[in-house]
């Protein structure tokens, strides 16, 4: 695999996060070239392995992005008008497209190519065992340092991002981000990597050393020892900073995929009663350090829940209800990726004097988006990955890979949650994590078929 193939995956990664969550549009117009230039060399050079992955993977997202570009071509009014079930006259205008603001939708189909180009990368990366681990550990830092950031505002009260005074969640740790819940998707998707690297070190202890006193002295003094001890405070340590981005949804949605986590060691017959004495030390762990640091504003954002789903005008509920109306209108083809926030206006009943930018639900966004057809086929193909990644966790005989496949079941799992509430897939930053664990467990081996060494 070429070298500069890693090299671009990680640092487009780690620039954009560190880049306000790639919320800075100059910022990730950087990552965007970065990946771009990267996929045009491997193109020219011919240096990508076909052998490595099979095809059928791009399927969907190729489709995605022809239904994106299907919005941006010029086509007769009357078409438009007749599929998006619109009453508005067309006048003397000829021709029109199905994106209702082709700059938007032109804006977001480079970031969707980007994520596409990412999704590619990783597969390449995951064929070889040293790349992938690198690419691993690339995350596990990125959200180390994030979630030191997020804990140091706020501990100290310094409400920075580097240079940036912050103007929102003033109380709460985002890290690098502006919003406290694109703060708490990126680390609900990396901590079940560091979650599933404890067990793997665990793994390759119990291998080697048994259980007798002796073994046990020598077992101490191993390097897997200490990396056993440095995974699992890094993984204490990014489910604090979740705790206190004070994201309701984040907490709830990381806390449920490392129960299914350890659920499936235990059904999987390895580890099963180690995992469950682990998962109690990591949750006492946890909740002591915040406890330690003080739980009190935690508990009461989840004391007022009821005022942001009270179905009042002002609450998510009414942009939900409002949303579906947009999708019955353009149920097809949609309205364009990226234009919720000038179709919304159409539909819009709460909020009144307010501009929403978002529905705050990734499902019925994309659905409005790009319409019913390709939503589906999208979520669809999201439910087959993280079932091919659970499979490979119970079967595969490698335990790199099974820990691998064990960390994105949960990473995909907390943002799938996490989306029900939020828009994190629409954050560039977490949309392009989001594509390499895709990338990551869509790669994932067979029974039996382990990766090169080199």
């Amino acid at each position: 695999m070429p070298k500069f193939v890693e090299g671009s995956l990680i640092f487009g990664i780690l620039l954009a996060v560190l880049a306000f969550g790639g919320g800075e549009p100059v910022s990730f117009a950087i990552v965007e070239l970065i990946f771009l230039a990267a996929a045009a060399a491997l193109v020219v050079h011919g240096m990508a392995p076909v052998e490595t992955f099979s095809w059928r993977t791009f399927t969907v997202p190729l489709a995605l992005v022809g239904v994106v570009l299907l919005q941006l071509c010029p086509l007769p009014s009357s078409w438009v008008s007749r599929f998006a079930n619109s009453e508005a006259s067309m006048g003397d205008v000829r021709w029109s497209s199905w994106s209702i603001e082709p700059l938007s939708t032109r804006n977001q189909l480079l970031i969707l190519v980007t994520c596409l180009i990412a999704f590619f990368f990783a597969q390449l990366v995951s064929h070889e065992r040293k790349p992938k681990g690198r690419l691993v550990l690339s995350l596990l830092g990125l959200g180390t340092f994030e979630a030191f950031y997020g804990l140091v505002q706020y501990l100290s009260g310094w409400q920075k991002i580097f240079a940036y005074t912050k103007k929102y969640d003033l109380e709460d740790a985002t890290g690098t981000y502006i919003n406290r819940n694109h703060f708490a998707g990126l680390l609900e998707m990396i901590l079940p990597f560091g979650v599933a690297l404890i067990l793997y070190e665990y793994g390759k202890l119990r291998g080697n050393d048994g259980q007798s006193p002796a073994a046990l002295k020598t077992m101490l003094q191993r390097r897997s020892f200490q990396k056993f001890v440095l995974c699992l405070c890094i993984s204490v340590m990014l489910f604090a900073a979740l705790i206190f981005s004070r994201s309701r949804m984040g907490i709830l949605a990381a806390s449920a995929s490392i129960l299914m986590m350890f659920g499936l060691t235990v059904i999987s017959q390895r580890q099963g009663k180690v995992s469950l004495v682990f998962f109690a030390v990591f949750a006492a762990l946890s909740l002591g350090l915040a406890i330690w640091i003080g739980p009190g504003p935690i508990v009461s954002r989840f004391e007022n829940v009821s005022q942001e789903y009270s179905g009042l005008d002002q609450s998510r509920l009414s942009i939900w209800r409002d949303a579906l109306g947009l999708i019955e209108r353009h149920p097809l083809f949609g309205t364009g990726l990226g234009t919720f926030p000038v179709a919304f206006t159409s539909v819009q009943t709460g909020f009144l004097g307010q501009f929403v930018n978002h529905a705050h639900n990734d499902y019925v966004e994309l659905a409005s988006d790009v319409g019913l057809p390709a939503a589906l086929m999208l979520f669809a193909s999201f439910v087959f990955v993280l079932a091919r990644a659970t499979q490979t966790f119970r079967f595969a005989s490698g335990n790199f890979d099974r820990a691998v496949a064990l960390g994105c079941v949960g990473s995909l799992v907390a943002i799938l949650l996490h989306s029900l509430t939020d828009f994190n897939l629409y954050m560039p930053a977490n949309a392009l994590i989001f594509s390499v664990v895709l990338g990551l467990a869509i790669s994932a081996r067979p029974p039996g078929v382990a990766l090169r060494s080199e």
